[in-house]
């Protein structure tokens, strides 16, 4: 028996396997046998429900708070992740299920951390090592409450070890955090002054940060935690065998990427798509924006369509973005990011724990520059002018995102939500070719706000009206950033780089 191990958390892999087999298509509530959903009744909320079940209800184990690795498997200490997934919100999403948050791994122990010799004797590689991941099917749309984990039904698990491409990136990872806080404690001495500057940690380290990020809770207990796009990867190599393309030569640092997109920018810049279609060997038939993304990935050296299908890229959140710039060189249209569920947001109590927030800090984006150097014409007229790889500081996010959900959920929470008819400069009601009014809800628009909310179709008659808040149906409402806000960013971009 091993020291310290109770020996209710020591298994074979065959006896983990025969009991997670036997639960896996069955509910949270049904693989009960020690009844924490009576326990906990009357509560609303219960953290760790589902990772609670499976480990006292399915594997016995008894209850522990140790820092370390939760279970013995075959002699192995084995971290348990119970994590939730959802079935993708985008119609253009790659993936079967997707995590529906980023992944907690363990404590950000700050008086430790400073102390850590080696990434490989650290907390954070020994919770990570060895790994059982047990997924379950967050079966609802918006955050339920204990009564509500009841009917997920549990999809499947998977032992888990990262190849050496990844554990070298969590290495670089740990190391960007041990070592911004071993500067804290060497520059600022008194713990007081130190407790000021650990808010810096999440926010700082946003632009450099591979595969994990840090819950920006500080004092509350920072936390490790795995990106959602990462996660989502490893969840993905269950359910659907995906297999991702595989750069030649991968990225380690995002400078490298940017030094990539450099010299591409010096060979393609000022090229028209048609010239690119031809010497890339592209089909010259797709649409300009469907044609940008795939011209990256061969520009890249990949041979998939999508960005999210070079495991480089889907592992680190990066997203392709199309860009058009007029002749003129200004923006040509606002840029959809996604479909928000605007009813979640009235749940959500702390902005830094929100769906759109997640989104913001989480992901990076690879903008695609070209302009169209006349109107109209097919993509001998699209001229290429480069890329640029952006990002949202935190400055921009508490500006530009917190108020957008400040604002809907004051109209929602509210009920101020109402549908408005648009104007002409004389005051008249604008009628839509189709014959219907031109009107669309009270969401903050892009005349106040850089990141804004509108409908993601020019088709607006009742059958398109889908989504339904408060009685108000609409087209469903997409989050938008605004043209100007994506000009300012590029510029931002230049000034970093000059």
């Amino acid at each position: 028996m091993s020291k310290g191990i109770s020996p209710t958390r020591i298994f074979t892999r065959n006896q983990i396997e025969l009991l997670l087999d036997e639960s896996t298509g069955k509910t949270l509530e049904q693989v009960d046998k020690a009844g924490l959903f009576i326990h906990h009744q009357g509560r609303e909320k219960v953290k760790g429900i589902a990772g609670d079940i499976i480990e006292v209800s399915v594997l016995g184990c008894e209850k522990d708070s140790k820092q370390e690795p939760d279970i013995l498997v075959d002699g192995v200490k084995t971290e348990i992740k119970t994590t939730g997934l959802i079935e993708p919100k985008s119609k253009d999403s790659p993936y079967k299920f997707e995590c529906k948050e980023p992944v907690s791994i363990t404590a950000v122990s700050i008086p430790v951390i400073v102390n850590e010799k080696s990434f490989e004797d650290s907390n954070f590689w020994h919770k990570l090592a060895h790994m059982l991941w047990v997924y379950y099917w967050y079966k609802s749309p918006s955050t339920v409450t204990l009564e509500g984990y009841k009917n997920f039904p549990i999809l499947g698990f998977q032992f888990y070890e990262f190849n050496e491409d990844d554990r070298l990136l969590l290495k670089q990872d740990w190391l960007l955090v041990r070592n911004f806080l071993i500067v804290i404690h060497r520059d600022f001495p008194s713990p007081k002054e130190r407790e000021q500057q650990y808010p810096r940690l999440s926010h700082e380290l946003r632009g450099q940060l591979m595969l994990i990020d840090t819950a920006p809770k500080y004092p509350n207990s920072p936390r490790f935690r795995l990106k959602r796009s990462f996660a989502t990867v490893i969840a993905d190599q269950l359910f659907s065998k995906k297999r991702f393309e595989k750069l030649e030569s991968s990225f380690t640092r995002y400078s490298e990427i940017d030094y990539k997109c450099t010299k591409l920018t010096l060979k393609f810049a000022g090229k028209s798509f048609a010239q690119i279609a031809s010497e890339l060997q592209i089909d010259s038939n797709l649409n300009v924006k469907n044609f940008a993304e795939i011209a990256v990935i061969r520009m890249f050296g990949g041979k998939a369509t999508k960005l999210n299908d070079i495991e480089d890229f889907a592992k680190i959140g990066i997203i392709a973005k199309s860009v058009p710039l007029l002749a003129s060189g200004k923006g040509k249209e606002d840029m959809k990011l996604f479909l928000p569920n605007l009813m979640e947001w009235t749940h959500e109590t702390e902005f830094e724990d929100s769906e759109l927030y997640e989104y913001f800090a989480s992901h990076h984006f690879l903008f695609i520059v070209y302009h169209h150097s006349e109107k109209g014409g097919g993509i001998d007229t699209v001229v290429f002018d480069g890329f640029k790889r952006v990002y949202f500081d935190e400055s921009f996010i508490e500006e530009n995102v917190k108020p957008l959900w400040e604002d809907v959920r004051n109209l929602i929470i509210n009920k101020k939500l109402l549908i408005i008819r648009n104007t002409d400069r004389n005051g008249n009601w604008i009628i839509n070719k189709s014959g219907s009014y031109q009107e669309a809800p009270n969401f903050p628009k892009k005349a106040t706000h850089k990141v804004f909310i509108r409908g993601g179709s020019s088709l607006s008659d009742e059958k398109h009206r889908t989504l339904e808040i408060n009685g108000v149906k609409m087209i469903p409402q997409y989050v938008w950033l605004s043209r100007n806000a994506v000009q300012e960013l590029i510029s931002i971009n230049e000034k970093e780089k000059k």
